[in-house]
């Protein structure tokens, strides 16, 4: 008697490990698919992959790696397929219609293209990479208002999102408002950390401070934007409350007084008075949360160490010259930098949007 019992719960345990672990055998499959997947391997990676799929049909994860993996191979409309029926599954992400709609656009559909981010952003309205996404396809087609517009609109419900920030600061510093492409830039930065995007961007900002600002005997001058008010939008007896240029011009020009040349260290110093001054009573009025983090850093005493590490890569030779007699002063910025806790705070109620 105790031997068929022995029998029959020895055989329940072996099926239920087995029902318990299809969904575990299923993604050791799929992480063996990424990896031949990373090698070229990508029909064997896709083969692993079904295998995947069948053991847990209820994960979008399997079908989701497909279409990609049908995407390495550029079969889009085969991708496309395959994510129509991903779509129906209750739990996903935005990352589903984002590469749907990529696959439109690498069809060169643009219109339909959009019409898949735009239905992302309906399930998913937080999605800064959706909204990333459709500028891109109309910074392709050069509608340069309209990509900016969608590109902001991405900061706006997802501030943390970095690329959006990535691509506004490239065509603002390429524009008569180098103020915005400054701030989006240095965001950029602080939110996304020692890729080629940063060092790209870290050069752009100095060469554009550098051309930025003219320094001579008689007038030095600055050239980062243009003051415009627009008199016609105010309310009768409405406060009038100055362009974040007016504001950052006004500030930065008092900094600039008595500095002869444009390098890493004077910069620094140059940017310091800036902040100093502007929190003498503009940061009430005119709140901007790249300026507040600015000043945090200030207080700490890391600002310089944080100018010369932002600005690195425009001028190499300077930061390395400079690191020689401040290597305490660099390790201490780095050691208080790399906290989480000491991370940017952008969020929805502090986000920066031109």
């Amino acid at each position: 008697m105790n031997k068929i019992f022995l029998f029959f719960l020895l055989q329940f345990l072996v099926i239920s490990s087995f029902a318990q672990s299809d969904s575990e055998i299923a993604l050791t499959k799929a992480k063996e698919a990424i990896k031949l997947m990373d090698e070229g391997k990508i029909d064997k990676s896709i083969e692993l992959l079904e295998e995947s799929q069948k053991l847990d049909s209820k994960n979008y994860i399997y079908p989701y790696e497909i279409a990609y993996a049908y995407v390495l191979k550029k079969e889009y409309k085969k991708a496309i397929k395959i994510l129509k029926k991903v779509k129906k599954y209750e739990t996903l992400n935005s990352q589903v219609y984002q590469m749907s709609g990529n696959c439109y656009s690498y069809l060169e559909e643009p219109d339909k293209a959009i019409k898949e981010y735009e239905e992302g952003m309906n399930r998913f309205p937080n999605s800064g990479n959706l909204h990333l996404e459709k500028g891109n396809i109309f910074l392709g087609q050069e509608k340069y208002d309209e990509a900016i517009k969608n590109y902001e609109n991405g900061i706006d419900v997802d501030p943390t999102y970095t690329s959006n920030y990535y691509r506004l600061a490239k065509l603002f510093l390429n524009s008569t408002d180098k103020l915005s492409g400054l701030i989006y830039g240095e965001i950029f930065m602080n939110l996304e950390r020692t890729t080629e995007r940063t060092q790209e961007i870290s050069e752009l900002l100095y060469d554009t401070y550098q051309s930025s600002i003219t320094l001579s005997d008689k007038e030095s001058k600055i050239d980062f934007c243009e003051v415009i008010i627009d008199a016609s939008e105010m309310k009768p007896n409405e406060e009038i409350k100055l362009p974040l240029c007016a504001i950052f011009g006004k500030n930065f020009i008092l900094a600039i007084i008595n500095e002869k040349t444009i390098d890493l260290n004077s910069l620094s110093l140059i940017r310091q008075k800036f902040i100093e001054n502007y929190f003498k009573e503009d940061f009430e009025k005119y709140p901007n949360v790249l300026f507040n983090y600015q000043k945090e850093l200030l207080d700490e005493n890391l600002f310089d160490a944080y100018n010369h590490y932002l600005f690195q890569i425009g001028a190499q030779d300077e930061f390395n010259e400079w690191i020689e007699t401040h290597n305490k002063e660099y390790d201490e910025f780095v050691e208080w930098y790399t906290k989480n806790e000491n991370i940017i705070d952008v969020n929805t109620k502090n986000k920066f949007i031109r």
